[in-house]
């Protein structure tokens, strides 16, 4: 027992002694104070001018209001807390880096939000959008929807039994390093070839998008699905 009262007052007398040295003589511990996290106001289109929404994500406010509902269910937290980015700070975020091509002027832009929290979150965003492919994009493939698009057609020139009309672009990219040169296409840029197929009313009706800018337009829809429906009939 006195043993054990000696030990517990010499580490007293230390924790005192230590307590009382000036702050650059004490312990790391000492000088290694966390600092407080700052968390700046997230991203709205509350205030923003239309053109300006445009400028920045190449959708109106309706269209992103309509994207956002539809995906939300699939962006919310599994776990609320005060600052965890809500559904329309993550789409906004993607829309901006899809719209500028770029992650520094994202991240830049968008407030409160890290550097690691952004590559989180972008696949899931991704993939909400593309699961609505589906239902905004599909080739007519039956009776009525073909005439209907035949008679569309007919009435801007005159050109009969016309189904699309198919054409490629080229969108540029930071091409991957170790097949840099799949992508350079013939104006010597680095891009992929997307092929696109519109109805009368100019929506998208058929897309792909998988093919480097070295690949010919004539080769994409020699292998795209469309090209085999209409070998079949």
């Amino acid at each position: 027992m006195e043993v054990l009262f000696i030990q517990h007052a010499r580490r007293h007398r230390a924790q005192e002694q230590q307590q009382q040295l000036p702050q650059h003589q004490q312990g790391p511990q000492r000088q290694c104070r966390r600092q407080e996290r700052i968390f700046r106001t997230r991203t709205t289109l509350l205030g923003l001018r239309q053109q300006y929404i445009i400028q920045r994500y190449r959708l109106n406010w309706q269209a992103i209001q309509q994207l956002l509902r539809n995906i939300e269910p699939q962006l919310a937290p599994s776990m609320q807390t005060p600052h965890t980015s809500p559904p329309e700070t993550k789409l906004l975020a993607v829309l901006h880096m899809l719209a500028s091509g770029s992650f520094q002027t994202t991240g830049d832009l968008v407030a409160g939000i890290s550097q690691p929290s952004f590559s989180a979150f972008l696949p899931k965003v991704l993939d909400a959008i593309i699961s609505l492919t589906p239902r905004h994009i599909s080739f007519p493939n039956t009776q009525q929807k073909q005439q209907e698009t035949k008679q569309g057609f007919y009435q801007i020139n005159g050109f009969p039994h016309v189904l699309g009309a198919i054409h490629c672009t080229h969108v540029r990219i930071v091409p991957p390093a170790a097949t840099e040169h799949l992508y350079r296409n013939k104006n010597h840029t680095h891009s992929i070839n997307v092929q696109a197929i519109v109805d009368h009313q100019g929506l998208i009706t058929n897309i792909v998008a998988k093919y480097p800018g070295s690949v010919h337009d004539s080769f994409i829809f020699r292998h795209c699905t469309i090209n085999q429906h209409f070998q079949d009939g």
